[in-house]
């Protein structure tokens, strides 16, 4: 798919949810919110706040889709326990809101340089993979989702060091949306995206048998 594609299945995808929240009384926690385009002088204005140029796709998103994305939604079924914990769906981004996310990431990453409550090692660790990234998406519960860049892989940052910590969920941030959009945007805490991580593979599962139970389960059960 391009990345045109990628955005439009997105949109797609949140007005199919808007609809099921209708019909099923689900709770349309926020609805859509989507803003124009940003223009480069206003991508430049940030770049400039943050002292560093944005990854090319994350740039892209604003440049030439929306400048601001929120939706949100909860949902209460029963779960197949394999997919217990997923009960919500969110998707946001916010180019005026990344200076200030930025801030909260860079006070984590600190923390992680303090060598009176990191040893070397742990402190290498986060120079190594922790300084070049950028957030997208604030976590309810204090994480944050972040994208790189040269690839601008998608990444789970979790502040207190969990299993998800550092796991890539997407090897682009296109190539997040397009599964996440997949699967209802599944919610950000990363108990939500562990049903679909294969820890002895080390990676997401984006295709295949258990994303097509979920996606039956969730859109047409």
């Amino acid at each position: 798919m391009t990345n045109p594609d990628i955005f439009q299945q997105v949109l797609s995808q949140i007005s199919r949810i808007r609809t099921i929240c209708s019909q099923k009384d689900w709770n349309l926690k926020q609805d859509l919110i989507i803003d124009r385009a940003a223009t480069i002088e206003e991508v430049n204005k940030i770049e400039n706040q943050l002292g560093f140029k944005l990854p090319p796709d994350y740039k892209e998103l604003f440049l030439t889709f929306a400048k601001r994305l929120d939706f949100s939604y909860q949902f209460d079924k029963r779960h197949p326990d394999e997919f217990n914990g997923i009960f919500s769906g969110e998707i946001s981004w916010d180019l005026d809101a990344l200076p200030e996310m930025h801030e909260q990431y860079l006070l984590w990453v600190e923390a992680s340089l303090m060598p009176e409550y990191n040893d070397p090692e742990a402190i290498e660790i986060t120079r190594q993979n922790w300084m070049q990234k950028v957030p997208l998406l604030s976590v309810p519960n204090g994480d944050l989702i972040l994208i790189g860049d040269a690839p601008s892989e998608v990444m789970y940052f979790s502040h207190e060091g969990d299993k998800m910590h550092g796991k890539i969920l997407g090897s682009s941030l296109f190539e997040f949306l397009e599964f996440h959009s997949r699967v209802g945007f599944i919610g950000s805490e990363d108990w939500q995206f562990e049903p679909f991580f294969n820890y002895q593979e080390n990676k997401m599962e984006t295709i295949g048998p258990k994303v097509d139970r979920f996606i039956k389960w969730h859109f047409e059960d």
